[in-house]
């Protein structure tokens, strides 16, 4: 008996020292990963919603750019087909001229337009970048992700629904529309804003179908 003994107790000393071992490795493991970024050192399934929630954050983005009239911005969110050119160029072809307090020669010189009993027809307002002649937008949301291939200069990419409202002073208004976004040097870019429909709503699918208008 005291021989057997002895064995039971030389056989469980190192069994003990190797679970206690393999606990410690555990332990340390998960210390190192504790300090690591979000996700490092781990395998995630979680890529494609974070390429979806990337896409519609730069749409949403975009869409703001545009509706706030920041063509800086909106323009280096563009690709190249989309902007005909340079930021530069896309800057100035987009900016809306502020109207001259003075009226130039050719304005100056024509007769003004009068009604039959003489009275003269006032001139319509121009569009301003401030003021009541400019509308308001409310926030702009964006939603769904869908494919789209390529169409004429199109690019295959992705589509992006957005909205936002639309308040003049005689009411308000819901706008629409379909972002095609395509990535480049390992961004999103805009390459095609389209309007939204009833006639593309009436289908599954209003987004790609804006998109894919001839």
């Amino acid at each position: 008996m005291i021989g057997t003994k002895r064995v039971v107790r030389a056989v469980v000393g190192p069994l003990a020292v190797a679970v206690a071992a393999v606990g410690l490795a555990g332990c340390s493991s998960g210390a190192g990963d504790a300090g690591r970024p979000d996700g490092a050192g781990k395998q995630s399934g979680t890529q494609g919603s974070g390429t979806q929630v990337s896409a519609e954050a730069f749409a949403r983005t975009y869409q703001k750019a545009v509706n706030g009239q920041d063509w800086q911005h909106a323009c280096r969110m563009r690709t190249d087909r989309y902007r005909h050119g340079s930021v530069q160029a896309c800057v100035a072809d987009n900016t809306e001229s502020t109207p001259s307090a003075t009226p130039s020669p050719s304005e100056s010189s024509e007769p003004p337009l009068r009604r039959a009993d003489g009275s003269i027809v006032p001139p319509r307002p121009k569009p301003s970048t401030s003021g009541p002649d400019r509308a308001e937008t409310g926030p702009v949301t964006a939603a769904g992700e869908v494919p789209v291939p390529a169409i004429g200069e199109h690019p295959a990419g992705i589509g992006i629904g957005v909205q936002y409202t639309v308040t003049w002073p005689s009411g308000t208004t819901t706008t629409k529309k379909a972002l095609r976004l395509v990535r480049q040097g390992g961004r999103w870019l805009v390459d095609q804003a389209e309007d939204v429909y009833p006639s593309d709503e009436a289908h599954g699918n209003p987004v790609r179908d804006a998109l894919m208008r001839p």
